[in-house]
């Protein structure tokens, strides 16, 4: 039954036009900023330990803009997920950095939670061999629409285990792209405590382990919102050199920097309601 509640939610949102998907996400999101709810707790006290240096009322505005965008990203699944790959790509307005999609090599694209990451991955894998780093959704009928929506826009999957990990080796050995979320807090054992935006957190070591002593070009991108029914601009950046550390733990906090510095550009279009800190700050 939540497997069909949610599979079936999902589509009606991408029968829908983007504009009307992305404006009652809007509404969505001024819903939860004046009702009390846990994305609204979770989203302040990050904003608060991240962004010290903003004011209270910086820190207000940047609540309200921020649950609107995580409302609007989650209404825009249903085009990423059920809609055409044509169409979803068409949403993007402009490219910066797509030269370093020109050749063919090995390549480890990272995007974090940060605007529509799925419309981001969707627009890749039409610009190179891409095989993505993917964990099981827990309903098997959500499962199936996400990896099917994926697997349509031209990318291979990559579950998130021992197999997984050697397709992503496979993948780079045959001069190819992989893309994985570094900014989610991953299982303990597959990770090292590095600060983000200064606060301790468990971080993965995938990235920078695939890449040390490697000749692999490493990018850090996204697709920014640029209104509602406005479209999508992608954004590349080289960060090779972050990962070219003698010590693994020096490459995992380059990361870090890396995707805080990305998320400073436009915060209000980071995903701050994710608990990034439950076994660092909220075991303390």
């Amino acid at each position: 039954m939540k497997s069909f509640l949610a599979t079936t939610t999902i589509r009606l949102f991408g029968l829908l036009p983007m504009i009307a998907a992305q404006f009652i996400g809007l509404l969505i999101g001024r819903l939860l900023y004046w009702l009390p709810n846990g994305a609204k707790t979770e989203t302040r006290l990050n904003i608060q330990r991240c962004l010290p240096e903003l004011t209270r009322q910086q820190q207000q505005y940047l609540l309200k803009d921020s649950l609107a965008h995580t409302a609007m990203a989650m209404l825009e699944m249903g085009h990423n997920w059920c809609g055409s790959s044509v169409a979803n790509r068409a949403r993007v307005q402009t490219v910066e950095g797509g030269a370093l999609l020109a050749e063919a090599c090995p390549r480890i694209v990272l995007t974090p939670h940060l605007g529509n990451w799925e419309l981001f991955a969707a627009w890749l894998a039409s610009h190179t061999h891409l095989t993505a780093l993917y964990k099981p959704a827990k309903l098997p009928g959500l499962d199936a629409l996400i990896a099917g929506g994926r697997k349509a826009s031209g990318m291979a999957l990559a579950p998130a285990s021992a197999s997984g990990v050697m397709a992503l080796k496979r993948a780079l050995k045959n001069q190819q792209s992989i893309l994985i979320l570094p900014d989610q807090e991953p299982p303990v054992a597959a990770a090292l405590e590095a600060t983000f935006f200064d606060q301790p957190a468990y971080t993965m070591t995938l990235a920078a382990q695939l890449a040390k002593g490697k000749d692999v070009q490493v990018v850090l991108g996204w697709a920014r919102r640029l209104g509602v029914g406005k479209g999508f601009a992608v954004q590349l950046l080289d960060i090779s050199d972050a990962f070219k550390q003698v010590e693994l733990t020096n490459s995992v906090q380059a990361m870090n920097n890396a995707i805080a510095d990305l998320i400073r550009n436009d915060p209000a279009q980071y995903q701050w309601e994710y608990r990034r800190f439950k076994h660092t700050l909220e075991q303390a």
